[in-house]
């Protein structure tokens, strides 16, 4: 993959997720990166950091050793019910694409709790398992997965970062299985 920009993927359209926590707890969601992607490429993003709810606003020391982001940070970030409103209008009825999805659909899902925000019935999409349906890998981080695809490396732990890697693991995963690459990723997807 090269720094050129990538040739376009009729009908590969979906929006890339991920999520930071603040401790081990699901609730404490403190930074979320969005990217958006229309027929193979990357058309919007977003990223913000989120102030935990109460009762989940400790910040473990595991998890800023993993992100760097402290309490200090949030302090006037906006919150979750801030935040998630905007989520949702960016990812209109997309699938959402995340690389381990069960961890960050449950940030989401225990997030929206948290704030007495019902959490609808989603499709998403894990690139992580998409990764091992198509790829023999030592290991499926996504660092690793994005080295063997040829996409250069990021800042890993940093949402929006994170978000944009895993909306290219996708397109160039597509991409390498052909004309229906679309077809063949889009039978992993899980209606939560």
């Amino acid at each position: 993959m090269s720094g050129m920009p990538a040739a376009p993927i009729p009908g590969l359209s979906f929006t890339a997720i991920d999520v930071e926590t603040a401790n081990p707890q699901r609730a404490s969601v403190c930074s979320i990166g969005v990217a958006k992607v229309r027929d193979g490429v990357v058309v919007d993003t977003l990223e913000t950091l989120v102030q935990p709810p109460p009762g989940h606003e400790e910040f473990a020391y595991r998890n800023v050793q993993v992100h760097g982001i402290t309490a200090r940070d949030v302090v006037g970030a906006p919150t979750w019910d801030v935040v998630q409103p905007k989520i949702a209008e960016l990812a209109g009825g997309d699938v959402l694409v995340a690389h381990n999805a069960s961890f960050d659909r449950s940030v989401v899902t225990r997030a929206n709790e948290a704030h007495g925000i019902v959490t609808p019935r989603t499709r998403w999409l894990c690139t992580r398992d998409a990764a091992k349906a198509f790829l023999t890998l030592a290991a499926y981080r996504l660092p690793v997965v994005s080295a063997a695809l040829g996409i250069p490396a990021h800042d890993h732990h940093d949402a929006g970062a994170d978000a944009r890697q895993c909306a290219l693991v996708l397109i160039e995963l597509s991409r390498r299985l052909g004309p229906d690459g679309p077809m063949q990723v889009g039978q992993h997807v899980r209606v939560w």
